[in-house]
């Protein structure tokens, strides 16, 4: 009864060894060493690391090389793409390919582009993530140096939107056609640099009013510390200022938003001078 499974085992594995094509023993080639795909191989795919490939058969689906020549014979044939990243193709003439062929040679040139390309987009990152950074620690700074006096700001900063860009966006108008009659004359020069720093103050107080403002309507801050609620509110801030567009558009609006408080604030301080002044000493 033993003999007989083996037997039939024996059969089965012998039927299976037939079914497979002589013409490719192998569905695909995955190597790190020199690799030959004969005249009369047929392979699915041929992808090679760190070696030289040379193809006399056919592949029905695509040849990838990294860091290495592909040698393409006469009698080659490719029915898809070939990709050849950090070495040469050499195609004969009667070499057949049916689809793209991309070829990544890392000559002095293009280490200079990657170089070049890769350094930009680190500095960018790196400039971005400083100027995130000071965004979240200069209002936060603000927060705990002034402390109570905060407050007035905030007050205006509750008003509503749309009134203080209206504010702000006019007040802007005023600061620039300023600046431009300042800029005329050496003289001037000076005078535009401090209205430039107050402008910022400006925008770093805003913020972070702006900050406690938006800090107390997201779940969880109710009853925290001013400096917590207002670092909710700037991670959130920033984070949106770095998304392309919306982070311009929103840092646009938080300038106008700030110079805005600012001139409520500035017009509240003359206001109070009068007033002050009929009192008997």
């Amino acid at each position: 009864m033993k003999k007989k499974r083996l037997m039939f085992i024996a059969l089965i594995f012998c039927a299976l060894l037939f079914t497979i094509p002589t013409n490719a023993m192998a569905k695909g080639i995955f190597e790190h060493q020199d690799t030959v795909v004969p005249a009369n191989q047929v392979v699915d795919d041929v992808v090679v690391v760190g070696a030289d490939t040379t193809i006399w058969g056919t592949v029905n689906d695509s040849v990838i090389v990294f860091n290495g020549d592909l040698n393409l014979k006469a009698s080659a044939k490719v029915n898809g793409f070939v990709l050849v990243v950090g070495g040469k193709i050499h195609q004969e003439q009667g070499a057949f390919i049916s689809d793209e062929i991309i070829n990544l040679s890392f000559d002095k040139a293009t280490q200079n582009s990657l170089l070049i390309g890769g350094g930009l987009v680190i500095g960018t990152w790196l400039l971005q993530l400083t100027v995130s950074i000071i965004l979240i620690l200069l209002p936060l700074l603000t927060i705990l140096i002034l402390k109570q006096r905060i407050q007035p700001f905030m007050t205006h900063a509750r008003q509503s939107p749309g009134h203080l860009l209206y504010i702000g966006f006019f007040s802007s108008l005023i600061l620039i056609a300023l600046t431009v009659l300042l800029l005329v004359t050496i003289i001037g020069i000076p005078f535009a640099i401090v209205l430039f720093v107050l402008v910022l103050l400006a925008f770093i107080i805003g913020m972070a009013a702006l900050s406690i403002v938006v800090g107390e309507k997201i779940q969880g801050t109710f009853g925290r510390s001013n400096w917590i609620i207002s670092l909710t509110g700037l991670i959130l801030l920033v984070s949106l200022m770095n998304i392309p567009l919306v982070g311009m558009i929103l840092f646009l609006g938080i300038l106008l938003f700030s110079i805005g408080i600012a001139t409520l604030w500035i017009l509240g301080k003359i206001k109070r001078k009068p007033v002050d002044s009929d009192k008997p000493k």
